[in-house]
């Protein structure tokens, strides 16, 4: 989850970004896009695994063996052991579960296909820049990866809408006091303005306004090519990895009984059961897509 920027802040940060970077060289960024293959074969395999996984565990017990890592609930062992049984799990399952979060589950992913690649001195050098202040910005992780070579690519399923979606943003998600923005809103025109003007969405420079731009209810047949893409809406409130058009998200604060603690979707987020998947109450319509390089 990105930290709370004030309005007054937030074309300072658009423009300049703070994102954590690292400096990449010649030969990390040739042997990457060498071994791209291997990366996102691997970093697929994983969430094809984790999701399995998921699935098979609930399907025994009736609750997640990925808990959210931000929920009160499950801060310590002791505590996940009391959610067990609420939920009429065994106690001694505490040990199997694992933490997830929507940034979890891609770092957890991509740093297996780095080092399937044998690049995790690369991944290292990634992981240390996201963990600082233990922030793990998902839009950090883009910069990173397009300084490496990924491409970015702006997604906005309908821009005539922005401007109803920043009112329903706001109604559905009110200031508390003392506050001036809100993270989970979108701010889909004044970004997409700023795509437009500078090709920059949050300090991510973007290299493809159109791909991923007006395409309706109907994602475009292109996308569904990436092996493996690390998404994220809201300038970087959700984080959503996938491969050849399918999402899989993880969730961090929801209870340990709920299935969609993890959801499959395809990436349609106007379209009926399309994802990123919405709340009652945080709805991603517009953000930030990043594919990996094609191999050489």
């Amino acid at each position: 989850m990105k930290a709370l920027v004030g309005f007054a802040l937030v074309g300072l940060i658009a423009s300049t970004g703070f994102a954590q970077t690292v400096t990449f060289s010649e030969d990390e960024i040739r042997t990457h896009r060498e071994k791209i293959d291997v990366v996102t074969s691997t970093a697929s395999a994983c969430l094809q695994a984790t999701w399995d996984d998921h699935v098979e565990f609930f399907g025994q017990w009736k609750v997640s063996k990925y808990y959210g890592n931000r929920k009160p609930e499950h801060r310590t062992e002791e505590l996940r052991r009391e959610q067990l049984v609420k939920f009429g799990a065994p106690a001694s399952l505490v040990k199997e579960l694992e933490p997830i979060s929507c940034i979890g589950l891609t770092v957890k992913c991509l740093g297996d296909g780095f080092a399937a690649a044998g690049q995790s001195q690369t991944w290292a050098k990634i992981h240390a820049k996201l963990a600082v202040n233990n922030n793990f910005y998902g839009t950090d992780l883009q910069t990173m990866l397009r300084d490496l070579g990924w491409t970015s690519m702006y997604w906005n399923p309908d821009p005539s809408q922005n401007a109803k979606w920043d009112e329903e943003d706001k109604r559905l998600n009110p200031l508390k006091p003392g506050k001036v923005w809100n993270p989970v809103w979108g701010g889909h025109a004044y970004r997409m303005a700023l795509v437009k003007r500078k090709s920059d969405y949050y300090g991510i420079r973007i290299d493809d306004q159109m791909t991923l731009v007006d395409f309706k209810k109907t994602m475009p047949q292109a996308f569904k090519q990436h092996p493996f893409f690390v998404g994220t809406a809201h300038a970087g409130y959700h984080v959503f990895p996938g491969r050849h058009g399918e999402i899989i998200e993880a969730h961090s604060m929801r209870a340990l009984n709920a299935f969609d603690n993890l959801e499959v979707s395809n990436f349609n987020p106007l379209a009926t059961g399309g994802g990123p998947k919405w709340t009652s109450s945080e709805k991603y319509r517009s953000g930030v897509i990043v594919v990996p390089p094609t191999a050489q």
